[in-house]
């Protein structure tokens, strides 16, 4: 009994392999993403539901910080 109780407790504790990166705009409007690419002028990134879709891109200027999971 113990082993499965502590089986479960392992299973549930265990972090998702994708982290959720949040991009906070300057208007306070906030995108949970996966941060792929961070360039001078702009932070390349993909929607944390759909990281199999396209790369998004937003204007660093746009944004006041970025919240990594890691």
């Amino acid at each position: 009994m113990k082993f499965y109780l502590s089986l479960l407790l392992i299973a549930i504790t265990i972090q998702p392999a994708f982290s959720q990166d949040n991009i906070i705009k300057k208007n306070g409007d906030e995108i949970k993403a996966k941060v792929v690419e961070v360039g001078t002028t702009e932070i390349k990134y993909k929607k944390f539901e759909k990281q199999t879709g396209p790369t998004y891109a937003i204007s660093k200027s746009d944004v006041f910080m970025i919240k990594y999971e890691d």
